[in-house]
């Protein structure tokens, strides 16, 4: 059960063998292995075995970055040489951190080991800043079933669905597309108020796009900007604390965030879009859904379609370069940290236009 999917490899040699990949079934028509979440287990599995693939699939929607995507996105997306850091410093959020699920902050020490050498480490929750969640991260709640049926014994027993599949899949890159909602908002005279559990819908995401005039295509990597982490760096250090730790205990925030409804998922699913990502910090907003209705995004994304999902990126300059040039697509390339059985990752992440 712990053994690595070989659908990465078999997808390569797809490219030279011409073999004929099904097509996605609408997001209406995946089965649910548990009710009221469709999953994509079933469709990847199969095209695993269509390629002679053995294991159960662990990669999900990264399967939609295939070679011939990720080429196109280099010839068209590389036009000027010019590459932008996503990360926030790993301990940017440090004098606050408690405020982001209790997480504990990040420890930098550097070691002398002779007059003329010196070499450091670094101990850190991956989630701690700018980060991947991975597939192991999150469940489908009641059922404690995550991506493609693992269980919590096999995350126990086993390094399925760590991070490190990403890695030998040579990592996350392709196209893709900065969904400015932060400035559409303010253009519409919006005051955004990034603490007030605003909830950010399809419709008002197609009408950004629209703004834009950016179209997606299979296998991007949707990157939302919600102005979260430049309310965060403009806000006042005592203001901001709190904000964020005093008036309220972790995990009862009300972030800004993606609405987690099914018409947002299923879109996703659709257009075949290989990941997501933002500066929030939940990704959706939060509190989450009341207990009995659609759920988390989390649990839709990471769970049932294997969709990995950023938090907290940097993307004040990408905007600034995205607003000049007035394009809003972009070569994106991420390694997480090889770890096997990751849980988490920093994401490592560049813009390169």
């Amino acid at each position: 059960m712990g053994g690595v999917s070989t659908v990465p490899t078999l997808l390569r040699r797809q490219n030279m063998m011409n073999v004929p990949i099904p097509p996605p079934p609408d997001y209406e028509d995946l089965p649910e292995c548990v009710p009221g979440y469709p999953v994509s287990w079933t469709y990847f599995n199969s095209v695993n075995e269509v390629l002679g693939g053995s294991g159960r699939d662990q990669l999900g929607t990264l399967n939609f970055l295939s070679p011939e995507r990720l080429a196109e996105a280099a010839k068209s997306e590389i036009q000027l040489g010019k590459s932008i850091t996503l990360d926030a410093p790993v301990d940017y959020l440090t004098k606050d951190i408690s405020a982001f699920g209790g997480r504990s902050a990040p420890i930098h020490t550097i070691d002398i080991v002779a007059p003329n050498g010196r070499e450091d480490s670094l101990t850190l929750n991956t989630q701690s800043s700018s980060q991947w969640d991975g597939l192991k991260h999150f469940g489908i709640a009641g059922a404690n079933l995550f991506y493609n049926g693992y269980t919590p014994s096999d995350l126990e027993t086993t390094d399925v669905l760590g991070t490190h599949v990403w890695c030998e899949r040579g990592g996350i890159s392709g196209r893709a597309v900065l969904v400015d909602f932060y400035s559409w908002a303010l253009s519409r005279g919006e005051d955004i108020d990034v603490n007030s559990g605003r909830q950010i819908t399809l419709e008002e995401v197609l009408a950004v796009l629209e703004s834009q005039e950016t179209s997606v295509r299979p296998g991007d990597v949707l990157v939302f900007r919600t102005g979260f982490m430049l309310w965060y760096e403009q806000c006042p250090p005592t203001k901001r604390h709190e904000q964020l730790c005093i008036k309220h205990a972790p995990g009862s925030h009300n972030f800004i965030g993606l609405k987690a409804e099914r018409n947002f998922v299923a879109w996703l699913w659709n257009n075949q879009i290989a990941a997501v990502a933002g500066d929030q910090v939940a990704f959706e907003s939060t509190p989450p859904p009341p207990p009995g209705g659609f759920g988390w995004l989390h649990e839709h994304l990471l769970a049932a379609l294997g969709c990995p999902i950023g938090e907290l990126w940097n993307l004040e300059e990408l905007a600034e370069e995205c607003k000049r040039l007035k394009r809003y697509s972009f070569f994106l390339t991420s390694m997480p940290l090889h770890v096997r059985g990751g849980v988490a990752s920093p994401a490592n992440a560049l813009a390169i236009l």
